[in-house]
């Protein structure tokens, strides 16, 4: 279910100005926003997306941060669900989980092309009309 299906439900009906703070607030609090505000997370990500899967030691190992810190972080983005985890061993390995993690990217671009379709209808009539970003 979008952030902000019962938007788009509005319609033509809605006043271009007449969007709330509640629905804006709405928009933002998909929980990817939360994951990617850590400039930490994104260099996780990175990481893991040159490297494929690893374990918490050698992420860890490649930054400068305690393993314990980094290991939070990864057990967050594994809990908000663009992350895969599997134990080897001892070893917890994590990857990204790329279904996923496109899954909420296009759940974030259809609820802002909604968004728009209230707001900044010329915009969004324009975004509409093409294929690709």
């Amino acid at each position: 279910m979008h952030a902000i299906a019962h938007i788009i439900e509005l319609g033509d009906n809605m006043d271009v100005q007449k969007l709330n703070d509640k629905q804006v607030k709405l928009f933002f609090s998909h929980d990817i926003f939360q994951i990617l505000s850590q400039p930490i997370r994104i260099e996780i990500l990175k990481f893991l997306a040159l490297n494929g899967p690893n374990d918490i030691n050698t992420v860890a190992g490649n930054f400068n941060k305690h393993r314990s810190v980094i290991s939070k972080h990864l057990k967050q983005m594994y809990n908000a669900g663009i992350l895969i985890k599997a134990k080897q061993s001892k070893n917890t390995i994590y990857q990204i989980d790329g279904e996923a993690f496109l899954q909420k990217m296009e759940l974030v671009v259809s609820d802002l092309k909604q968004l728009l379709a209230c707001c900044h209808k010329d915009c969004y009539q324009e975004l509409n009309n093409k294929d690709e970003f």
